[in-house]
């Protein structure tokens, strides 16, 4: 189930980054190609009105000028007293030289049957070609537009004089085409790249975020587990009690006392497990909401406290109190009770007979601080990170009672207060729980 779902997320990223590099490439293609169209179409508009107004005869070839050994001006005054050279000249002369960078134009003149009659300088194409090139102009209906050679786009601009001669303005698009072509697989390659490296970041990000999700599911199972565990034995000392009770149908109610006290204790700490269980849902959904109000945290203390003095009397456990008064908190004084609850549950269970524990109500500069300490077996040191887990007893056995939620609900109690809630403990000696509230 985690493998699918880690390679669901991995192809999910992946596709996502994929979809983004395919826009990316296809949009920066595309912008490029209507720039470099936009600038074209610019160019040919100019070079048509200067044609028309007689000031452009011809587009002569360019090609690039060798740099000569630089001679001394005969101008003084230059800087660095050297002649300024012209970075190309233009010739008719020496079509194999190297040409300059920029776009190349040409430009024809038609009569009005179609008939070339004539040709600037600077033609790319061998005149059998050049003349499918002009058919296949003068055939469209457009003033302006491309046409296609040889899978090369041609852009032209073509326009009609008054003695009916047809002038029509083309532009090379090899070159242009060629480097959109270098622009585009270069953009392929590294979006190849770029999307393998996306996969492997993908799948790590993926892996690391069912790290989580493993945990809370485990957790889940756990809690499941450990929820059926701690309701079965109740429900099977229940039935089995009844059992022996229907089997003994003669008796009397008072004869039976035994039985129907165990079905009775058995019942109550179900209903404690139920409600434990029931607190904990809600809070996990969010919907275990805190009464908060100013209240007295040493009154509410004294009254926790109470119910516990008859526990420790029967254990003969000393009680030890050291509290603050008139301290005012602003919380859920039901809640904080609850927790004072059990903690001073755990102690006295924990506790062996003629132990001692003192309970400590302080108020500092900023804070609040409730310690409780016993004299009982403690805890290991391996436990002191585990015991506010749900369910998680360091005595696996019922002996002692609890179901090892109480911890858990009192760490959300606390948390939920802006509070804090740790322990400390030296096996054999003693525990100290600590509960600072701010």
């Amino acid at each position: 189930m985690f493998l699918n779902l880690r390679l669901k997320l991995t192809l999910m990223n992946a596709s996502v980054i994929f979809l983004l590099f395919v826009f990316l490439i296809t949009g920066t293609y595309y912008f490029s190609h209507l720039q470099m169209t936009k600038r074209s179409q610019e160019i040919a508009q100019r070079i048509m009105a200067g044609i028309q107004a007689g000031e452009i005869n011809d587009l002569p070839v360019r090609i690039f000028k060798e740099l000569e050994a630089p001679e001394k001006s005969e101008k003084p005054g230059l800087p660095g007293d050297f002649r300024p050279l012209r970075p190309f000249r233009t010739s008719l002369e020496a079509p194999g030289e190297p040409r300059p960078p920029g776009p190349r134009f040409f430009f024809v003149k038609t009569s009005e049957n179609g008939k070339i009659t004539f040709l600037s300088s600077d033609q790319p194409l061998a005149n059998d070609k050049l003349k499918v090139l002009v058919a296949a102009t003068i055939a469209k209906d457009n003033l302006q537009g491309f046409v296609t050679l040889e899978n090369n786009d041609y852009p032209y601009l073509k326009s009609t004089t008054s003695n009916d001669e047809t002038i029509i303005v083309f532009q090379d698009f090899t070159s242009e085409n060629s480097m959109l072509r270098i622009q585009a697989t270069a953009f392929v390659i590294a979006g190849l790249i770029c999307i393998l490296l996306s996969f492997c970041g993908s799948f790590f990000m993926a892996n690391r975020a069912m790290g989580p999700i493993k945990k809370a599911w485990q957790q889940q199972q756990d809690f499941l587990s450990d929820a059926s565990h701690e309701l079965r034995t109740p429900l099977t000392v229940i039935q089995t009690t009844l059992d022996v009770v229907l089997g003994n149908q003669a008796e009397t109610v008072a004869s039976q006392n035994k039985w129907l006290q165990n079905i009775r204790e058995e019942s109550i700490q179900m209903s404690s497990l139920v409600d434990s269980l029931l607190f904990l849902a809600r809070a996990d959904s969010n919907q275990q909401l805190l009464d908060k109000q100013p209240f007295s945290l040493d009154h509410a203390l004294w009254q926790a406290v109470a119910p516990f003095e008859a526990l420790a009397a029967v254990k003969n456990i000393t009680l030890e109190l050291c509290i603050n008064n008139e301290i005012t908190f602003y919380g859920d004084e039901a809640r904080l009770k609850q927790v004072v609850g059990i903690l001073l549950d755990n102690a006295i269970r924990h506790t062996p007979e003629s132990g001692h524990i003192a309970i400590r109500l302080i108020r500092s500069e900023n804070k609040t601080m409730l310690t409780i300490t016993d004299s009982g077996e403690g805890i290991e040191t391996v436990y002191l990170t585990k015991i506010f887990d749900r369910f998680y007893q360091v005595d696996k056995s019922r002996s002692k009672g609890g179901s090892g939620l109480g911890l858990s609900i009192a760490k959300w109690i606390i948390e939920s207060h802006d509070g804090t809630i740790s322990v400390t403990s030296i096996p054999g000696i003693t525990t100290t729980f600590t509960v600072q509230l701010p």
